[in-house]
């Protein structure tokens, strides 16, 4: 039998409080016991030391052990031998002890390199660099004596290669190094490192800095501390210049405590869910009577479920409520009725509308025309209940925040816009949308469509005419001097500018000789030839008859005389127009946009003038109007 709980019940609420007051409890509980775990776990390895002071006297007793025994054969060393001497050779040969101790055995004349005591340790720089010298003097003589010298072999199995084996704790590898005050390692799990610098361990690097910057000690007394993710100790070996340290990684070290740590949480949380399912369990038996009047007032909704049957009874609680819950039922019914009527009498108007019409609640569709779902190719009733954002573009989002913005004013809106139809494509609509006056009112809203199409179409094709000349599809003489105009009123920080007024030669020969057919296909070819030599940020123009014009943006005054003659050649070379005694020609004024010149007038005079001076100079002439003013007219004639 499943049990459903009123969460909005107070006695489930109550309920609800009381578990996730004791699951809190629980949980607080748990977390400090948790902590005061871990925290009992690290002080026990740090005041265990990683067993670093128990390695170090080890250490410090082997070697204590092999400097008793040199001190021993020194006693014996013959009167006067040196090094070479046969008895010295034969006397080491008799020292047993002394080579299974030691990996060699030899006398030094001096003290050896870097020695600093009788049990010191060094490197001996006429050897291998991985060999370890422990020496005593053979007789008093200061510190220039010959001294009776043992060798250790960082690489063979001896005392030093056994304390850098790593040891399992538990789950945790302990990893132990030595290594002298200088930095070298002395024993090491990795043969590879033997010799090398501990510094470039990056483990030990903080711990490194740390005893250096205290002036490196020989502290015999163990030091730990938890850096990163590792506990790291460190101790000196007594009577030697040597440091072991030991490394063990912290979670492995952690790993027996945080079993421990995991079944105390295990044991809280278990703990937290019994209590929260026992608290629930009894919230569910006690609101037992509450289920079936429940189950009947979810079925008010129901349009098939009679009104007034299937209630409850009952004194008490529980038999007010079911009385009042079913006069609402009934309510609700009636209101159901009425409201289904009139929505089929608006259908019906809507299904008949001659315009697009749609209502929306929370931005999807309630009621949809029939002529604005054939506007956008969806069949009928395939809109409803669709989202209003599926016919929208996301460059609309402007917009969005528009039309919101005015309906939470309580304005309506009229944007122009294209809508997404159910193919793919795009339809241009006007659209008028309101908000539905009422409760919720700015969720429910009206818009009425429009096709937009053809509107803007014509709209659109009446605009480019205004600013186009139909024949070549070059702009008119308007915007020609609309964009000129804002060249010159913008010329401060900008690069320089030219202009080009170009005149047809003997184009009134071909209309009289040829007929006007052959002189527009003339201006259609010219048109042409200017745009082939033009780039595309500039502007090329019919100001009418035969004359046109040319912007050139961001260009110098010699390089616009080029493309004049470009043009002039271009026209030249395509001005031959059968039935016409004489080909077409062009001349050309350029003038350069100056200071000069302050007005759009003052500039249409000036390249006026070049054109002019050009068309008296012979025709099929360039002619360029420099900085200086019309003074400085230079003529450039075609070869």
């Amino acid at each position: 039998m499943s049990v459903s709980i009123p969460w909005d019940s107070l006695k489930v609420r109550l309920a609800l409080a009381a578990a996730l007051f004791m699951t809190l409890s629980v949980t607080i509980t748990v977390v400090h016991a948790m902590r005061e775990a871990q925290y009992r776990a690290e002080q026990a390895i740090l005041e265990s030391n990683l067993g670093v002071g128990q390695i170090a006297l080890g250490l410090s007793a082997r070697v204590v052990e092999r400097q008793r025994a040199l001190s021993a054969a020194a006693r014996e060393w013959p009167t006067g031998a040196a090094a070479t001497d046969p008895r010295a050779v034969a006397f080491l040969a008799r020292q047993p002890v002394l080579r299974a101790l030691f990996d060699g055995v030899q006398v030094l004349e001096g003290a050896p390199p870097g020695a600093s005591g009788p049990a010191a340790s060094t490197a001996l720089a006429t050897r291998d660099s991985s060999d370890v010298v422990l020496a005593v003097p053979l007789a008093a003589g200061g510190p220039r004596a010959p001294r009776l010298a043992g060798m250790l072999s960082l690489r063979s199995v001896n005392f030093l290669s056994s304390a850098g084996r790593s040891e399992s704790l538990g789950a945790a590898q302990l990893q132990t190094i030595v290594a002298d005050q200088r930095g070298r390692v002395l024993a090491h799990s990795d043969p590879s490192r033997l010799s090398g610098r501990i510094d470039d361990d990056p483990r030990l690097r903080e711990t490194l800095l740390r005893w250096r910057n205290q002036g490196a000690p020989l502290e015999p007394a163990p030091w730990t501390q938890r850096i990163d993710e590792y506990f790291i100790a460190m101790a000196a070996v007594p009577g030697t210049d040597w440091m072991v340290f030991r490394l063990a990684p912290a979670e492995a070290m952690f790993d027996r405590a945080s079993r421990s740590i995991l079944r105390i949480a295990m044991t809280g949380v278990l703990a937290g869910l019994a209590g929260a399912i026992a608290i629930f369990a009894a919230a569910a038996w006690f609101l037992r009577p509450m289920r079936r009047l429940q189950r009947r007032a979810l079925l008010a909704l129901d349009p098939a479920q009679p009104a007034q049957e299937g209630w409850p009874g009952g004194d008490g609680e529980v038999g007010e409520l079911s009385n009042v819950l079913r006069h609402v039922s009934e309510q609700l019914a009636a209101s159901r009725g009425a409201m289904e009527q009139t929505l089929r009498q608006m259908q019906a108007v809507l299904d008949h509308a001659p315009t697009g019409i749609a209502f929306t609640i929370d931005g999807r569709f309630a009621l949809v025309s029939r002529e604005f779902e054939r506007m956008l190719g969806y069949a009928k009733g395939e809109l409803d209940g669709d989202s209003w954002e599926r016919l929208l573009l996301p460059s609309m989002d402007p917009l969005r925040e528009a039309t919101h913005s005015a309906f939470c004013d309580g304005f309506g809106i009229e944007p122009e816009l294209q809508l997404r139809c159910r193919d793919g494509s795009l339809v241009w609509a006007w659209m008028q949308g309101a908000v539905v006056q009422g409760r919720d009112a700015a969720q429910h809203k009206i818009w009425i469509v429009g096709d937009a199409t053809d509107a803007r179409r014509r709209r659109e094709l009446l605009q480019w005419s205004a600013t186009h000349d139909p024949l070549t599809d070059l702009v008119n003489r308007r915007e020609f001097e609309h964009q000129l105009r804002k060249v010159v009123a913008d010329r401060r920080g900008q690069p320089p500018a030219c202009a080009l007024f170009i005149d047809l030669d003997h184009f009134k020969q071909v209309n009289d000789n040829a007929g006007h057919g052959a002189g527009d296909e003339v201006l259609q070819r010219v048109a042409q030839a200017l745009l082939r030599r033009v780039r595309g940020e500039d502007t090329v123009a019919r100001l009418g008859g035969d004359e046109f014009a040319v912007l050139l943006r961001g260009c110098s005054l010699d390089q616009a005389a080029q493309i004049a003659e470009q043009i002039r050649h271009e026209v030249q070379a395509r001005g031959d127009v059968t039935g016409a005694p004489r080909g077409v020609t062009a001349s050309i004024g350029v003038v350069e946009i100056a200071g000069i010149y302050p007005t759009l007038a003052a500039v249409l005079e000036a390249a006026d003038q070049a054109c002019y001076a050009a068309k008296h100079a012979g025709r099929n002439v360039v002619r360029t109007v420099p900085s200086d003013g019309l003074a400085g007219l230079v003529e450039r004639r075609a070869a």
